[in-house]
């Protein structure tokens, strides 16, 4: 059994995995060590353990999986994936090479990939029918839009929550921002979509993210909604350097 643990900037997701298969889930604003012993206590047959952050990453944290469990390894620019990658690991997120193997791993083979991340950031990722990974943007997420809204202008305020307009076109100032927001949003990733079919007809798209559910219902048929792209991805990681 393996326990995969993915730090964002807003989020910490907690898997547990056994054959390929996630049974268990968790979610943290950040783990801590006493919520990570439970996690531990309640799994006592884990084998192997990968940790991936975005953000800082928890020494403590690590050295307790150290502790517990006999295989633990962190995601870097020099953990060994099983796909090809023609970009500067250096500066590439944990979480976006993890996505990406997430998705070559679930596609049919020799088919093109799109694979959307909504979070903090919308990221974009491109992977060749010969399973590489060819590169990928990085574009403001929905609510870093609302922040730069109300930050960057002395009137427009801060809107916490976004739900579907019901109508194109706002009638109040909140309505506004919110529609023009998420319906910006939209068009971005059909923006993408289109350009990766038209490249290649039977391309795959995959969304994930924390703020995919916002925007499942405006994506064109055929686009795969899979919420656990990154887990599935840092889990298939950890499996190949751990053969």
């Amino acid at each position: 059994m393996n326990l995969i643990i993915d730090q964002g900037n807003s989020v910490c997701k907690v898997a547990v995995a056994d054959g390929g298969e996630l049974i268990a889930h968790y979610s943290f604003p950040q783990v801590s060590l006493r919520e990570a012993g439970v996690i531990l206590s309640d799994h006592p047959a884990l084998q192997a353990a990968i940790y991936s952050s975005v953000a800082a990453v928890d020494k403590m944290l690590l050295g307790l999986l150290a502790e517990r469990i006999p295989t633990v390894l962190q995601v870097d620019e020099h953990i060994a994936v099983p796909v090809s990658v023609a970009y500067d690991r250096k500066r590439l997120g944990s979480d976006r090479i993890a996505a990406v193997v997430g998705a070559h791993a679930l596609a049919p083979e020799g088919v093109s990939l799109l694979v959307i991340d909504l979070g903090t950031a919308i990221t974009y990722e491109q992977i060749s029918p010969k399973g590489e990974y060819t590169g990928g943007n990085i574009s403001p997420g929905l609510y870093t839009r609302l922040k730069a809204l109300n930050h960057f202008t002395s009137r427009l305020p801060l809107i916490h929550e976004i739900t579907p307009p019901v109508r194109d076109f706002g009638q109040t100032t909140s309505e506004a921002i919110t529609s023009g927001v998420l319906r910006g949003v939209i068009y971005e990733i059909k923006g993408y979509i289109d350009e990766a079919k038209a490249a290649d007809p039977n391309a795959k798209v995959y969304v994930t993210g924390g703020d995919a559910p916002l925007i499942e219902q405006y994506l064109p048929e055929g686009v795969c909604v899979e919420p656990d792209l990154v887990l599935y991805g840092l889990n298939k990681i950890l499996e190949y350097n751990n053969r």
